[in-house]
């Protein structure tokens, strides 16, 4: 992309003013532990996310179904004979899905790995080809950088020397962080993550922004001032880095972290505290067991308060009455892996149906399933939205598509090919007022935007971390990011990027939804959290889920009596979070009161 199209970002989190490269352990008494800040950003942005061994057995059945010439196209043409189902389980869950990235085969000094390619090009993920490997290094944090550093050329990053910053916890992984820096400069947006279990080395998470075209040469130093190399996108997946300087604010309630360019403002960066509930009584959340199947995926409240939600490896859609505690489970003949759901007007349950390629329709009132295949071949719909026109668009994150669907005469409008290639289109939702509907595309770090009665895909470029779920409300369009600790929010009108970190530490973006009055609550991937966003405060309350590490993938959404409900897919539950009412006003968040 040309840089002077490039839209100014800002981004918000917790941060300390100081040295350029600080720990959690200098920042005098702030709430979180173990993180790390340079420039005030936080270096511990992106990670390690849990997916179940039970979706990749998914992936399994749809690639046996769907794509069975993937592979042996692949052997035939000389290229790799893996597909992603081969990560290793100690690693699964890093990318958004397991489906349809191929495994190819690296090495690094000399000791092959197999490999996953994501953002870009190169390596992304990578574990040894041997699964008892010896410690091909020193279990030290200086002999593992002075490693990684001799394979600056494989990974993307020759010239920059991997500089130790932290030790983390990850599903049971010990995960061992490196920044990049060059001459004393930090890469912005650039790290590495050896992930170890016990003393065996597992795997690396090689999360550089994209292929480095040109660096630029910095000129003297000036004391005082905190420069870091920034990304400027040139082409698909390639970047040329320059020199920009950071700026700090300090103001009574935040700091203020802003990167500048020659040109000008290249992000901005705000950090807000951590909100606390107030009133003296903390929400209640209340977990249900999923009384038969497993893996509970998407999930949608319907008008008359009854949530559904999707159970793609039983070929169930399944109902929970919250009055009466009750599950109801219906089958989904005609149609096959029932994945991302809603529920549209007329009580109607829409699914991407992702191991028969279809769309399926659940008509409550009459208790009968509609299957619609899609209009295009090997498809392996996923995630749907309904809107204002009474029509129905779904992802496909493999066929690289969106798909419009006129319930009304149950045909199929068109099949939009996205504009870039592979950019794993995850989930739509509509600009109402503009006739607008927004796309996340994750594997590109774009949004897309198409008119209804529109074909034509406008792409928005966004700051790295692989955007995921999304809603738009009240001029802004809302994404969470996958390999980030935090939501981004792109301003519709300005064309500008804000980013807000999470307030607890490495924990990664999921599901995302609107409560009633435009909030943001989201979920996150590591420990599991609830986060509640408020727009106008520019600030987060953090509710931490009973049950450790459930799994909380693609499953949120909130009802219109504010109550949030999410589905924990590793442990088989159904949950909801509800905040203290009073005389029909909660005390936390303030939104219920509106």
């Amino acid at each position: 992309m040309n840089d002077k199209l490039r839209r100014p970002v800002v981004r918000s989190a917790i941060v300390t003013l100081g040295k350029s490269l600080q720990t959690e352990s200098e920042r005098n008494g702030c709430i979180q532990t173990g993180r790390v800040w340079y420039t005030g950003h936080r270096l511990d942005d992106s990670g390690p996310i849990t997916e179940t061994l039970m979706k990749m057995r998914r992936f399994a059945r749809w690639t046996k179904a769907a794509i069975p010439g993937i592979i042996m196209a692949g052997i035939l043409a000389g290229g790799p004979s893996l597909l992603a189902a081969d990560i290793p389980e100690a690693l699964d869950g890093i990318l958004i899905s397991s489906k349809g990235a191929v495994v190819e085969q690296t090495s690094l000094n000399g000791i092959p790995f197999h490999s996953v390619s994501w953002y870009s090009s190169l390596p992304y993920l990578m574990w040894p080809v041997d699964a008892n490997p010896p410690v091909p290094i020193e279990r030290d944090p200086a002999a593992v950088g002075a490693w990684l550093g001799r394979s600056a050329d494989e990974l993307g990053y020759a010239g920059f020397e991997p500089k130790f910053v932290e030790k983390f916890s990850w599903r049971g992984n010990e995960v061992w962080r490196y920044a990049l820096v060059r001459g004393g400069i930090l890469l912005h947006d650039g790290r590495v993550m050896v992930h170890w279990n016990g003393a065996r080395f597992v795997g690396v998470v090689n999360d550089v922004p994209g292929v480095i075209a040109k660096i630029e040469v910095p000129g003297p130093a000036v004391a005082g001032e905190e420069r870091v190399y920034y990304p400027m996108r040139i082409a698909d997946g390639r970047f040329r880095l320059i020199i920009a300087r950071v700026e700090r604010v300090r103001r009574a309630d935040r700091v203020e972290v802003s990167i500048m360019g020659p040109a000008g403002l290249l992000e901005k960066t705000v950090y807000p505290e951590l909100v606390s509930p107030t009133g003296g009584e903390e929400p209640t959340f209340t977990e249900y067991r999923i009384p038969s199947g497993r893996f509970p995926d998407q999930i949608s409240v319907a008008e008359d308060g009854i949530v559904w939600l999707s159970q793609p490896l039983d070929e169930k859609f399944t109902s929970f009455d919250p009055v009466t505690e009750q599950f109801t489970q219906y089958p989904n003949p005609g149609g096959s892996g029932p994945d991302g759901l809603i529920v549209g007007t007329q009580g109607r349950v829409w699914s991407g149906m992702y191991f028969s390629g279809s769309l399926g329709l659940f008509d409550t009132a009459t208790e009968t399933f509609h299957n619609y295949p899609a209009p295009y071949s090997n498809a392996a719909m996923a995630i749907p939205v309904e809107t204002s026109d009474g029509h129905v668009w779904v992802t496909d994150h493999v066929a690289n598509r969106i798909s419009e669907f006129d319930p009304a005469t149950e045909t199929w409008i068109q099949s939009v090919v996205m504009p870039r290639s592979n950019c794993w289109v995850v989930q739509g939702h509509e600009d109402v007022e503009r006739g607008q509907v927004y796309f996340t595309e994750n594997r590109v770090n774009q949004l897309g935007k198409i008119q209804l009665g529109g074909s034509e895909v406008t792409d928005i470029p966004v700051p790295g971390g692989g955007p995921a779920f999304l809603v738009y409300s009240d001029g802004f369009v809302y994404y969470s990011r996958w390999s980030e600790a935090g939501i981004g929010a792109y301003d519709v009108e300005t064309e500008s990027i804000t980013e807000y970190e999470f307030p607890v530490s490495n924990e990664w973006g999921g599901p995302l939804w609107l409560a009633p009055n435009g909030n943001i609550v989201t979920g996150t991937r590591n420990r599991g959290y609830i986060m509640v966003f408020d727009p106008d405060t520019k600030s987060f309350s953090a509710h931490q889920i009973p049950t450790s590490s459930p799994g909380l993938k693609d499953g949120l959404t909130v009802g219109a009596d504010a109550v949030i409900w999410f589905t924990e897919s590793s442990a088989n539950k159904l949950a909801k979070l509800e905040f203290p009412v009073e005389g029909g006003c909660a005390r936390e968040p303030a939104w219920l009161c509106d």
